[in-house]
């Protein structure tokens, strides 16, 4: 969305899971399910229109969510960004965008599996955030697989974390073009201490069959971690609803999304796409079906049930390409030849993201 004169709005009918007016039983189930490597501490496009307007913004969009009785939205100018500038990358760590973010992660984890994320691989153009994708011939990066430590060709990519944090009650939404490759293109929170994770965007967008790839590319991830960290536990939800897929969308790449989350509370959770509600997380516990947010007690101090926190602790903003260990270990990963033939492909875009409070009327 430009500051000029351009307001996207996206068109079609929902075709999703379990979360809300949707249909599943038709769908294959998969046997895989995402296992990302946390740090230490044929229906067509939808249809476009164009709504002529003088000082339309990405803020002035109406948030899709509700902000509450005698409540309204409050725009987050420091944590929002419209990427209306020029930044061509730095090979060193620094900040960009009016000193929103950093060219980097949260620490100085370098990325999972063989993903490993440059400094320069960051840069802003277009009025779109760009995260490029590029490899070194003879770079090999050694990661944790299923049966042990694994060596492959590394992947280079963009990773940008925000100066500032954000926590609830907190809406955050971007417009993004998932990239058609076989690495996942990420929009997520996370707190300092890398123990609460709240995914925005998780999606692999790679037009290709290659590898058992397609299923995968036909849903957007739905998702949340509770971690402990000493021993390492990691809890996300797995049911049904965790994969969605969208009309109008045969790929997750198939065309520019709006997608968004209100963190309204440590235990309510509304997810969106395009402006449409799609799911509700709202328990603790796994109930008819649905995964709680922590059945496991992973966010007690105590172990038990009763002192759960559920997700409230602050948390970073974190925009990202990777190579996950999963798909990885698979085969699922960008070969040579697609990075160098298809790099536009490989650029992971964001138009907008903007970040909400609710605030007395």
């Amino acid at each position: 969305m430009k500051k000029t004169t351009k307001l996207l709005i996206a068109i079609f009918s929902m075709g999703i899971f379990i979360a809300c007016s949707c249909s599943s039983s038709n769908d294959e189930t998969v046997n895989e399910q995402p296992q990302e490597e946390t740090p230490k501490p044929n229906p067509e496009a939808p249809e476009e229109t164009e709504e002529e307007t003088t000082n339309q913004t990405y803020a002035d969009i109406e948030v899709p969510a509700n902000a509450g009785n005698g409540m309204v939205w409050q725009f987050q100018e420091d944590l929002s960004d419209d990427f209306e500038y020029e930044y061509a990358g730095n090979t060193s760590l620094t900040t960009f965008g009016n000193d929103k973010w950093t060219n980097f992660y949260h620490n100085a984890w370098n990325g999972p599996g063989p993903t490993i994320w440059k400094h320069e691989n960051v840069t802003v153009s277009g009025g779109n955030l760009r995260l490029l994708t590029t490899r070194v011939e003879g770079e090999t990066k050694t990661y944790s697989a299923s049966n042990g430590n694994r060596t492959d060709k590394a992947t280079r990519l963009g990773c940008i974390t925000s100066t500032k944090r954000v926590k609830y009650p907190v809406f955050v939404e971007a417009r993004v073009k998932v990239a058609n490759a076989f690495f996942a293109s990420d929009i997520w929170m996370l707190s300092p201490d890398d123990t609460q994770e709240i995914d925005i965007l998780e999606a692999y967008g790679a037009q290709d069959s290659r590898n058992e790839q397609t299923w995968f590319s036909e849903r957007f991830h739905i998702s949340h971690h509770v971690f402990i960290r000493q021993p390492f536990q990691d809890y996300q939800p797995k049911d049904a609803s965790t994969w969605q897929k969208i009309d109008g969308y045969p790929y997750t790449s198939s065309d520019w999304v709006r997608i968004g989350i209100y963190w309204k509370s440590p235990t309510y959770l509304e997810y969106y796409i395009n402006g449409n509600l799609i799911k509700v997380m709202d328990n603790l516990d796994t109930v008819g079906g649905k995964d709680g947010i922590d059945p496991l007690n992973y966010t007690s101090p105590t172990g038990n049930a009763a002192d759960r926190t559920g997700l409230n602790k602050e948390m970073d903003i974190i925009i990202n390409a990777e190579v996950q260990n999963w798909n990885a270990e698979k085969g699922r990963m960008p070969t040579d030849e697609d990075i160098k033939n298809r790099p536009e492909d490989h650029t992971l875009k964001v138009d907008w993201i903007r970040v909400f409070k609710p605030v007395t009327q």
